[in-house]
């Protein structure tokens, strides 16, 4: 109980200091994917990831930018096959994966476009944490530890870069809808793909006009600086995107007791849909999404790979 009302103190004391201010333009939040998020009955494939990331605004005045925003985000990522304990190699049909990364992104940013340019690093295998990370949820929801992370992919180091394009294609503030088209690149020796797609927003909010694609939580745009004033967003979003896969170590990786030597592959064409709520509040970004997609991994048992997601950050 006394820890409750720490948090619930603390929470008015973070609105009451942040209500002062005239700006926002630092970031501070997490996102946690997990399959239950859509079913009770669901702990397969991409099964949990969680992210911490914090972020902050400067103007610029580079050739049409006006906006720089800077991110760094930390996080972790695990998969499974079709049940969270497949004990043996030859009856998974993807392998136990696990992989921690860190990133640091530049984007840059105006009413029109956002272009953005990053690198990043992580690890996949026992120094993912991964074993680790999903024992302590099963133990938190009473379930029994797997022991199939015998058989994860083995440990390899990554760097490489990545980057997104994203341009306006229908806009106007009076309008309900607002449409985007989103491409992004990934190389590295972990994941390397390449996918474009479009956003789209539905505007919920009757008394607001919908925000531009500079000023969003949408795309991770909503701090301000000079001029810009704050946009009270809610609205219903959709990022439908066709991705090539180049590369996907976390699954056709090494494997660890691999006595049978079977082998994983990728399914190059994949399509994935990301439906979403959206809260921007005056100091609190609040989300919650469903993602479905194509199957990643030849001879999947599945079509489709389902999880949810959940984003929360503070705003000062």
């Amino acid at each position: 109980m006394k820890y409750l009302k720490f948090l619930f103190a603390l929470f008015i004391l973070l609105n009451t200091q942040a209500s002062q201010a005239q700006k926002t333009n630092q970031e501070f939040g997490f996102i946690t994917d997990n399959d239950l998020y859509v079913s009770f009955f669901l702990d397969k494939y991409y099964t949990n990831g969680l992210e911490l990331f914090y972020q902050f605004s400067t103007p610029m005045n580079y050739g049409n930018f006006t906006k720089k925003i800077r991110t760094i985000r930390v996080g972790q990522k695990m998969y499974n096959p079709y049940s969270s304990d497949v004990e043996y190699i030859y009856n998974q049909d993807r392998p136990y994966a696990g992989y921690l990364y860190a990133n640091y992104t530049e984007n840059f940013i105006n009413a029109r476009h956002i272009l953005s340019i990053g690198v990043e690093t992580g690890v996949t295998g026992d120094k993912s944490l991964a074993r680790e990370a999903q024992n302590f949820i099963h133990q938190f929801y009473k379930i029994d530890e797997s022991n199939g992370w015998d058989t994860q992919v083995k440990q390899k180091y990554s760097f490489g870069l990545h980057a997104s394009y994203i341009k306006n294609l229908w806009y106007k503030s009076e309008q309900k809808t607002q449409i985007s088209w989103i491409n992004k690149a990934v190389f590295n020796s972990i994941f390397s793909t390449i996918s474009s797609g479009l956003g789209i927003k539905f505007n919920l909010n009757k008394n607001n006009a919908i925000a531009p694609i500079d000023n969003t939580t949408f795309y991770n745009t909503a701090l301000q600086n000079k001029d810009e004033n704050w946009v009270r967003e809610c609205y219903f979003g959709i990022k439908s995107l066709i991705v090539y896969q180049l590369q996907d170590y976390t699954v056709t990786g090494e494997l660890n007791n691999n006595y049978s030597q079977k082998s994983f592959d990728i399914l190059p064409w994949v399509w994935t849909n990301d439906l979403g709520i959206y809260w921007n509040l005056k100091q609190w970004n609040l989300s919650y999404h469903q993602i479905f997609q194509t199957s990643n991994v030849k001879n999947l048992k599945s079509n489709w790979i389902r999880y949810g997601s959940i984003e929360v950050s503070y705003k000062f």
